[in-house]
């Protein structure tokens, strides 16, 4: 599978920059979604999630940070605490008051703005690094972190009490990664209570105005919400080809290498291998249609109208329609070359020259192969 390059950052540690020997933490437990159901519900109201999908969010990329295996361990512990810039804190607030969140009706349902829109356009948020043991401490002397900007220090004014910041404020440095300032907030309101001093209590006052905002419920759901059936009590079950759908979110720089799947150091385990050896051996005349007929469909039980024009052209007994010819295979009428010129490598598909990854109307099963895989489904296997 091809990752993009919010993906490939995803994976790496935000303090050291080590992509290896990785811990992921979750600063929201998997047990949050155990919680009384009117707090998980009040949980899921506020961070724009369907009803019942608090256990997807706590598995997702929001909650959770990826650090070198030690360093892992150290936020645990709470040896050191990230918590939202003043200015991360501002923007989460004013997103709760435009999410569509805050004094709905009863009988309003219109959606809400999920907590995702609140990301920047890198998909990164800015935290404060603050340590709270020598440990921590040399972390921010070893590593290059990056100081506070007078952004980041919303101007020098503390926006939790609208009072100037305290004198050092600026000395904590900023630690930029992809969970969610709703999750990041969460872990860090139990740790501060453990680490409190004057100073550090401007950051432990803005993730507890944050985090209350669901836990004290000062932002209720409606009871409709807290009613409505849990997502996987009422949902249904997708074919397989209706599940699997385009990810559509790989930038256009970003090609799959193409694999030779003779090469000797191909395995004849690799799926890919597998998928063009069976589709070699069916043939291009095959049609997966005439092999596999579709049942009849079950006509209603009722008149059919005919039209005024039809009925003086033809009389009262109208000619029945042709029957509508079922649509071929998606790999077969794909824009690819001639059978005997199936190169993509030297003769790609029109879409890579025309725009480089985005699906078009003739995007079929051959182009999201070679698109997702680099593999040719229509091409022989000496390709």
């Amino acid at each position: 599978m091809i990752r993009t390059d919010f993906e490939r950052n995803e994976f790496k540690c935000p303090i050291s920059g080590a992509t290896d020997n990785l811990l992921r933490c979750r600063p929201i437990p998997y047990e949050a979604a155990d919680e009384e159901d009117v707090t998980v519900a009040s949980q899921e109201w506020v961070f724009g999630l369907p009803r019942g999908c608090l256990s997807y969010y706590l598995k997702s990329r929001e909650n959770g940070i990826c650090f070198r295996a030690d360093i892992c361990r150290m936020y645990s512990r709470g040896e050191f605490i990230l918590a939202p810039t003043f200015k991360t804190y501002v923007d989460a607030m004013n997103f709760m008051e435009r999410a569509g969140i805050k004094d709905r009706k009863e009988n309003d349902k219109s959606p809400r703005r999920p907590l995702t829109a609140l990301s920047s356009p890198t998909g990164l948020y800015r935290y404060v690094f603050i340590p709270c043991t020598d440990a921590a401490r040399a972390l921010q002397k070893e590593f290059n972190m990056q100081p506070q900007t007078d952004e980041d220090l919303n101007g020098g004014v503390n926006p939790a009490r609208n009072k100037p910041a305290l004198e050092g404020s600026d000395q904590f440095p900023i630690v930029e990664c992809y969970a969610h300032p709703y999750s990041v907030s969460t872990f860090a309101n139990k740790k501060f209570w453990d680490h409190s001093t004057t100073l550090i209590a401007q950051w432990h006052a803005c993730s507890y105005n944050l985090v209350s905002q669901w836990r004290l419920k000062r932002i209720a759901p409606p009871q409709w919400f807290v009613d409505e059936p849990k997502f996987g009590e009422d949902d249904s079950d997708l074919s397989g080809t209706e599940a699997s759908g385009y990810l559509l979110c790989t930038p256009a720089d970003v090609v799959p290498e193409p694999v030779t799947l003779c090469d000797s150091d191909v395995s004849d385990d690799n799926y890919r291998k597998k998928a063009c050896i069976w589709l070699s051996s069916i043939g291009p005349e095959f049609d997966p249609i005439e092999e596999n007929p579709p049942p009849e469909p079950i006509h209603s039980h009722v008149q059919l109208r005919r039209s005024e024009r039809l009925r003086n052209r033809y009389g009262p007994y109208a000619p029945p329609s042709p029957p509508r010819k079922a649509p071929t295979s998606p790999a077969r009428r794909a824009p690819w070359p001639p059978a005997r010129s199936r190169d993509p490598v030297h003769k790609p598909p029109a879409w890579v020259k025309r725009n480089g990854c985005f699906p078009t109307s003739d995007f079929s099963s051959n182009d999201w192969a070679y698109f997702r895989y680099g593999v040719a489904l229509a091409a022989p296997m000496d390709t």
